[in-house]
């Protein structure tokens, strides 16, 4: 089967890497999750899930696939609050990104961002919080 999914996860790590807000604070950027303890804060292209593939005529496919994205941040000595508006302000630099160019770099017919979770809890001296989102495309392979 030929599929954009590949090509897709590695234009949105790179969309990830360029931003503002992942450069200013040397925010971890990866492929998959770390083989190794991740920073304070990261942020991970992962897991494709299909949601169809229909002939668009009889030599071209169009496919539906959701790729996972996650903000992970940990603020020691913060709290909760603090820990859920850092991710929420990195995910909308990345919806901001996408909303510029849904195409995502043209690899696909359209992309659209759709939050998924937001939660935080305790962690010693600190406390840790998780934005996930998908991003939704449709894509001709």
């Amino acid at each position: 089967m030929s599929t954009k999914a590949v090509d897709v996860k590695k234009a949105l790590r790179g969309y990830l890497a360029g931003m503002d807000l992942v450069t200013a604070d040397n925010v971890q950027v990866t492929y998959g999750f770390p083989s190794r303890s991740p920073e304070r804060k990261w942020a991970v292209v992962g897991e494709v899930s299909w949601e169809g593939s229909d002939w668009a005529t009889n030599r071209a496919r169009t496919e539906a696939f959701s790729v996972m994205v996650a903000f992970s941040v940990q603020v020691p000595g913060g709290t909760s609050e603090q820990t859920e508006a850092y991710a929420v302000a990195l995910a909308a630099e990345f919806e901001d990104l996408l909303e510029i160019d849904p195409s995502i770099d043209g690899l696909c017919v359209t992309s659209s961002f759709t939050p998924r979770s937001l939660k935080s809890w305790p962690i010693d001296g600190a406390y840790e919080c998780q934005y996930e989102t998908v991003v939704r495309v449709t894509a001709r392979p």
